[in-house]
């Protein structure tokens, strides 16, 4: 099975798929995905950064009210190009399986009015678990475009994350981004 080019700036070969298969089998074993599913344009979603450049792919497995299961293709970090940090939550509580590649994450706590920081690598094999009280960014892809993880997401909480100042410790939940559709149709063909 040769490289395939799903959209510009997504590419997949056999040693990726080898990996989410392997990944769905001890982690997910109720899922099941094959080469069809995983070459094709219509399963995968390039999520764009501010400058419309796709820094992961999403292949959703599962989406359920209570539950999701989706492979993620990372090609770069949360934390890009010198910006400041922009830590955040997420609405679901989540365990992230590193089946190649790896990242750094930088986790973010609030104790005693301050804001407490510590880094942590994830290598292939490992286990990531985030709860709804984590704030973090991702600061380092090992591997651009080989680093593959499977999110096993619980519930979701409509509305409920968003942003944590790492200086002065103020919350500040998520607010749509007025050009994100925009930017994510550019970089997904089908959704044009």
């Amino acid at each position: 099975m040769p490289t395939v080019q799903i959209v510009p700036g997504l590419a997949v070969d056999e040693e990726l798929f080898d990996a989410a298969v392997q990944g769905l089998e001890r982690f997910a074993p109720d899922e099941s995905l094959t080469w069809e599913e995983f070459t094709s344009e219509d399963r995968w979603l390039l999520v764009p950064d501010p400058d419309g450049l796709g820094y992961k792919a999403e292949l959703v497995l599962r989406r359920e009210e209570g539950h999701t299961v989706k492979v993620n293709l990372w090609m770069a970090p949360d934390l890009r190009d010198g910006a400041k940090p922009q830590p955040h939550n997420h609405p679901w509580e989540f365990t992230a399986h590193i089946l190649a590649g790896g990242y750094t994450e930088q986790r973010y706590e609030l104790v005693d009015g301050q804001v407490v920081t510590e880094t942590q690598v994830h290598e292939a094999g490992g286990t990531n678990h985030l709860p709804l009280s984590a704030f973090h960014e991702v600061t380092h892809i090992q591997a651009p475009g080989r680093t593959l993880t499977l999110m096993v997401c619980g519930a979701g909480r409509q509305g409920e994350w968003g942003y944590l100042d790492p200086t002065t410790g103020e919350q500040e939940p998520n607010r749509p981004d007025p050009g994100f559709r925009e930017r994510l149709a550019a970089l997904n063909p089908r959704m044009r």
